[in-house]
């Protein structure tokens, strides 16, 4: 088995296996911070569960411009350092690789809007803003992926956006079903761009007078968010409202989790946040339709 160094998978990873993900950059700087503190010579076969520990410690004590680095950042960093640990392990790199536990499963987000909170959210937002949040809404897709969406993945005669795995953060593509809601806003931003006569650049779906959204778009989603009185909303908080919607709807988890990309069930448990109502109709109201199959 051939020894390898913490630095040097870190760049084959980046080359090999990352080089067409949205987030390469990132990786790289992830990456970078992991070299940093636990040493860019550490062998692969060596590294323990000791070093993942003492990696966030010693992050969890920096900061970022007079600021300490959050739980969520330092967990970026980790599922980098996982999967490509994972894919040494696959690829007869190391026999084992440790366990990598992140902060997340200890500080999930319980938020989900309530149908008034969303319209209030949606009546404060620019048009370029209000149909990004409505199609996050509607299909649970993820900030990254509504963001970089292109028409090619759009099929609106068959009603599907289809992501190829280049597309996603779990690198593995799914289809995602237009809504009636949804399809009007895509339907309206054909007809602009058609009038305009101004194709938009990269064929982005969602844009800000015809060039790609930056990301500004989440400082006016905090402006949006401030104006509506909706304290303490994540724009990803809009992914577990549709997860919660359409199990309140009575849908199976199967189908909820092909369209939202979740591949565990204990992970999707954290996107469903029943409310009051939700737990006292279980017992006062009629049980809803069930759609299995």
């Amino acid at each position: 088995m051939k020894e390898i160094t913490l630095s040097r998978w870190g760049e084959i990873y980046l080359s090999t296996y990352a080089r067409e993900k949205k987030s390469l950059s990132d990786d790289a700087r992830h990456i970078q911070h992991l070299c940093r503190i636990l040493g860019g010579n550490l062998l692969l076969s060596q590294l323990t569960r000791a070093h993942v520990e003492q990696f966030k410690q010693i992050r969890k004590a920096e900061a970022h411009r007079g600021k300490p680095i959050s739980e969520t950042t330092i967990d970026r960093s980790l599922e980098v350092l996982r999967h490509m640990l994972r894919i040494a392990e696959e690829e007869g790199i190391v026999e084992k690789v440790p366990r990598v536990k992140l902060y997340k499963p200890d500080n999930g987000r319980e938020r989900a809007l309530s149908e008034e909170e969303y319209q209030r959210l949606l009546t404060v937002s620019p048009v370029h803003l209000r149909r990004i949040i409505l199609c996050a809404y509607e299909t649970g897709m993820r900030s990254g992926e509504i963001q970089y969406l292109t028409w090619p993945r759009v099929d609106l005669k068959a009603g599907l956006i289809r992501l190829e795995g280049k597309d996603t953060k779990t690198g593995e593509g799914r289809v995602v079903p237009i809504s009636a809601a949804l399809r009007e806003v895509l339907e309206d931003i054909r007809k602009e761009t058609r009038e305009s006569k101004i194709a938009p650049i990269d064929g982005r779906v969602f844009t800000w007078k015809g060039k790609p959204m930056t990301e500004g778009w989440k400082t006016a989603f905090k402006t949006a968010c401030r104006k509506a009185k909706l304290e303490g909303l994540h724009f990803h908080d809009l992914r577990h409202t549709f997860v919660t919607r359409k199990v309140r709807e009575g849908w199976d988890y199967k189908r909820i989790m092909a369209i939202t990309g979740h591949r565990t069930f204990a992970v999707f448990q954290r996107y469903n946040n029943p409310s009051e109502d939700d737990i006292r109709a279980v017992v006062l109201a009629d049980p809803p339709k069930k759609v299995v199959g």
